[in-house]
């Protein structure tokens, strides 16, 4: 039977919602901010796309239960008990431990507060499945960049497997000063201030902030809705590295073949592909070897979307895929307006919204520390917003 994607939300920097964050992508937005490091010793300004400012009262954990509530909120008791939560994040909530740190920090000193105190992970899926009676089928991923990524294919092998009806998958990451001043320290922040992926003049990504959800189904959807069908993927890893993909592509190339090849689909009749596309030097090259592997030089229309979000690190699977759904879902394909290609790289990233063609698309995820990830999802039939 096949999985359906029947819900699709997210919060980012384009806005706190699907329907904001849809029209502001499309609109090629950049909601770019700033955040001042002021507590270090050589203070500094970082490029930053921040989530919109909250101005209710709930917490971080009862915002996420908000969100997850939404989604199945059409599902019966019943429904809820063969519902499993696959949740993927780079940092989890590491940020309410910053902030308990900083607390204790200022009451107790330098020699009485005790470092960065571990509150979650694991316990995340935990609280939020007792919360929503969900099935005991509650999992957590970390694999950096492709955790979200690898929890939407892991719940499209549980609903192939009969282990439940339905998958809710969460994708998280927040800001928190572990992720973004270890990124600085690294060298990998563009100095530029823009991300620019597959262009000659790109020099690093940005990082931001966001939560995407999808709710995957054995369940047909209803009449009117666009029908979004997960066909299939797969996962590799390229041990070249313990940081970057080997830049001549082929384990990524590798990742994609099998992910067609598991979906039953040939490289021809993909009709889009939402790039990777980070901006920093190897990880675009390596991508654009891996899409020159695979199409042999004629790539479908391809768009990034991290231009206009940021990196948001272990949520970017679920983010990326629910912001291009809900475009797909509208009857339009995001663009890149503005980033011309490298002329040795050769990817061409769409320059204007088009018409979103029926058919399957392809869902680049490649990680730090060789994880990669690729996902096919076809837009069947057109109809209104998911």
């Amino acid at each position: 039977m096949p999985t359906y994607i029947h819900h699709v939300d997210t919060h980012c920097a384009l806005g706190r919602g699907l329907e904001p964050c849809v029209a502001g992508l499309l609109a090629a937005e950049n909601p770019l901010s700033e955040i001042p490091f002021d507590q270090l010793r050589d203070p500094v300004h970082m490029p930053y796309f921040a989530l919109p400012l909250d101005t209710t009262e709930d917490d971080f954990y009862q915002q996420l239960e908000s969100l997850c509530a939404n989604a199945v909120k059409g599902l019966s008791a019943e429904q809820r008990r063969r519902t499993a939560l696959l949740l993927g994040s780079s940092s989890f909530d590491v940020q309410v431990s910053e902030q308990l740190y900083r607390a204790d920090l200022a009451r107790r000193g330098n020699d009485q507060a005790v470092p960065m105190p571990i509150v979650g992970y694991g316990k995340l899926a935990q609280r939020i499945g007792d919360k929503l009676g969900l099935s005991l089928q509650r999992h957590s991923y970390s694999t950096a960049c492709t955790s979200s990524a690898n929890a939407i294919l892991y719940g499209h092998r549980l609903l192939e497997a009969g282990l439940v009806d339905h998958a809710l998958v969460l994708g998280l990451e927040r800001f928190n000063h572990t992720s973004v001043l270890g990124f600085y320290g690294l060298g990998l922040i563009s100095p530029g201030r823009a991300m620019r992926p597959f262009a000659q003049e790109r020099d690093g990504l940005l990082l931001g902030e966001a939560v995407g959800l999808l709710l995957l189904s054995r369940e047909t959807p209803a009449a009117g809705k666009p029908w979004l069908r997960l066909c299939g993927g797969a996962i590799g890893t390229d041990n070249h590295s313990l940081t970057a993909a080997n830049t001549d592509g082929q384990q990524l190339a590798q990742v994609v073949q099998q992910a067609l090849a598991d979906s039953q689909i040939d490289a021809q009749d993909l009709v889009g592909v939402k790039v990777h596309g980070t901006a920093s030097l190897k990880n675009d090259e390596a991508e654009a070897a891996a899409l020159g592997t695979v199409f042999g030089g004629s790539t479908p229309p391809a768009f990034a979307l991290k231009p206009f979000l940021g990196h948001t690190l272990g949520a970017c699977g679920a983010v990326e895929t629910a912001l291009t759904l809900g475009c797909l879902g509208r009857g339009k394909m995001p663009a890149n307006p503005g980033i011309a290609p490298d002329p040795v790289l050769k990817v061409n990233l769409a320059q204007s919204v088009q018409p979103a063609a029926t058919g399957p698309y392809l869902f680049n995820c490649f990680a730090f520390g060789g994880n990669n990830n690729a996902l096919v999802i076809s837009l069947d039939r057109k109809g209104t917003a998911a």
